[in-house]
């Protein structure tokens, strides 16, 4: 994993998305190893000044998040995540401060927390580079955590007690199509997906991940039928780390009537479960399904306030033929066919430009596949092709590198002068640390703990 992370930090830090950045000298220093002088470089260009007595720098979001590239470079992960934590207080949407302090902790071995900061992505701004990079990073992450959490707890099943569990928690299955026309099929995940969407916006409520659920039915060789038998539900649920799940059927007929029926059931009762039947034309799909999101919700006996219930009941997309392509790219990431499911996802937005489910798993397969691998060559040399945009972010034909580049560092030298890098003057918008609200230059070289201040010879 710490291979993976230095591939994409060190591809990352060199193509910063486009426009000339003023610390290339900095960053020279680092494609060379040489992380000291690059620190003391980044300072230096952050203008160290007096003012009042005190020793200031300029903030800039670049250079502190330079800075603390370096100290992962390092793996000093602690000062780097103190240095990028004082960026994301003043940027919370600088997608490489996020990338590089979601490094840091997967260097500590903090997978949840690394997680946490790389769900981040979908509150970027769409023209921010690194938000693809961080929604791929993400999945694969998560993909990770889950295929560890089934092995932990096939391995510790004997001790897994549910009653520890949360009473109000549910795992929701893929429903089963009852129609004839195979067309509809992907409509199984989607609409999974969709519901645990809904229900993972209730605080009250544990909701197990769509993936998880699947990957889990796959190692035990069951389906939504076996889980009918008791002594089936119980294990299911237990490896799940749930009490309750949800599974369901659907039909739609050739004059586009469709009928939605799903149960609620404790997974030690799968018996008697608590059925809930919905019916309309394939236009109130999306109806119905909120529908349900409420009734499961109500089974639980959790009260809304009307501003969840509002949040909740936004419909992601009132077009059949946009979800539709969605589901099915849901089904190729699940198979990790990329180049298909940014395939289906961009029809999906041909057709719904405000499909914003869509739009969060939209990403280059090129990216999907670098974030997706183990391979620091192959992950430098990926994102550095793709990441070579004009300054407008409009793509450019991609740098290429000769065959015979094995090196890691000769790929970063090329990769630099792929960019046309050196110093753009512009108007100067920085604020110094006093102005930041913090402590000035002293702050910095305390927060770091080396080298000494630039202006020391």
């Amino acid at each position: 994993m710490k291979g993976i992370g230095l591939a994409l930090v060190l591809a990352l830090g060199l193509i910063t998305g486009c426009a000339v950045s003023p610390y290339r000298p900095a960053e020279k220093y680092l494609e060379k190893k040489e992380y000291n002088q690059a620190i003391r470089t980044y300072l230096k260009l952050l203008d160290p000044h007096m003012r009042d007595g005190k020793y200031l720098v300029f903030y800039d979001r670049e250079g502190f998040t330079g800075i603390g590239a370096v100290y992962w470079h390092m793996q000093r992960f602690e000062t780097s995540m103190k240095i990028l934590n004082t960026v994301i207080e003043k940027d919370p949407y600088y997608g490489k401060a996020i990338l590089y302090l979601g490094m840091a902790y997967e260097g500590l071995g903090n997978e949840a927390e690394a997680i946490r900061t790389y769900r981040k992505y979908s509150q970027l701004p769409e023209d921010d580079l690194f938000r693809q990079v961080l929604a791929g990073r993400l999945d694969w992450l998560v993909k990770i955590k889950i295929a560890r959490e089934i092995e932990a707890a096939l391995k510790q099943e004997a001790q897994l007690d549910p009653s520890l569990f949360p009473e109000k928690s549910v795992a929701v299955l893929s429903f089963l199509s009852l129609s004839e026309n195979r067309d509809w099929e992907p409509l199984q995940k989607g609409l999974a997906e969709m519901i645990i969407t809904d229900l993972a916006q209730v605080e009250d409520l544990t909701v197990v991940e769509r993936l998880k659920v699947d990957q889990l039915m796959s190692e035990l060789r069951m389906s939504s039928a076996g889980l009918a038998d008791e002594t089936n539900s119980v294990r299911f649920s237990k490896l799940a780390g749930t009490r309750n799940l949800v599974k369901g059927s659907y039909l739609v007929m050739n004059d586009m009537k469709m009928t939605l029926d799903a149960g609620v059931f404790q997974a030690e009762n799968p018996a008697q479960p608590t059925n809930f039947n919905f019916d309309g034309n394939m236009a109130r799909l999306f109806q119905m399904e909120k529908e349900l999101v409420l009734s499961i919700i109500n089974y639980f006996g959790i009260q809304l306030s009307p501003q969840e219930r509002e949040r909740l009941l936004k419909v992601p997309t009132e077009n059949i033929d946009a979800f539709m392509n969605y589901c099915k790219g849901l089904d190729a990431l699940d198979r990790d066919d990329f180049k298909a499911a940014t395939r289906f996802f961009q029809q999906a937005l041909s057709i719904d430009s405000r499909f914003d489910l869509a739009r969060d798993r939209l990403v280059v397969p090129e990216i999907w596949e670098v974030t997706h691998s183990q391979n620091l060559y192959r992950m430098s040399y990926e994102v550095a092709q793709w990441i070579k945009v004009s300054p407008r972010g409009k793509a450019q034909v991609a740098y290429k590198p000769p065959a015979d580049m094995v090196s890691t560092y000769n790929r970063l030298q090329a990769m630099g002068r792929g960019q046309n890098a050196g110093f753009l003057p512009g108007t100067e918008s920085r604020k110094s640390f006093d102005e930041a609200k913090l402590n000035g230059i002293e702050l910095l070289p305390e927060l770091l703990g080396e080298p000494p201040g630039p202006w020391q010879r």
